[in-house]
């Protein structure tokens, strides 16, 4: 699991997004929506990560791959 060292909600989001083979999905468009939308959440970066993953069209960039 990655180590997040960064304190800026933004690069954390993008990190939870890449760890998950989603981080294609990210923009800064959406990202202020879903920050507004889940600002009363305890974690916030999760949160705005899952609302991109859940609110996606496309699958995970890992999604072909066989472990």
């Amino acid at each position: 699991m990655y180590k997040n060292t960064t304190s800026k909600t933004s690069d954390k989001v993008l990190n939870i997004l890449h760890e998950n083979g989603f981080s294609h999905l990210f923009n800064w468009e959406d990202y202020r929506y879903y920050k507004k939308q889940v600002a009363d959440a305890f974690n916030l970066a999760f949160e705005i990560a899952q609302q991109f993953i859940n609110n996606a069209d496309t699958p995970s960039d890992y999604e072909e791959y066989i472990f």
